[in-house]
């Protein structure tokens, strides 16, 4: 069963980007998260709306 909370590096796979990138992405704002304690998590729908949202069509 998949987990509806992704790691950083389970948000890192799916993007296929850097650690730092993706620090950046939730720094600047533009990716959806939430803190568990200290922990940062990104709500998988969230990821994929994200993407979504992010798609240029021709």
């Amino acid at each position: 069963m998949e987990s509806t909370l992704l790691t950083i590096d389970g948000a890192r796979s799916i993007l296929r980007v850097g650690r730092n990138v993706m620090y950046q992405l939730i720094k600047q704002g533009g990716l959806p998260h939430i803190l568990v304690g200290k922990q940062i998590r990104i709500p998988r729908e969230a990821l994929y709306k994200w993407i979504e949202s992010k798609m240029f069509v021709s």
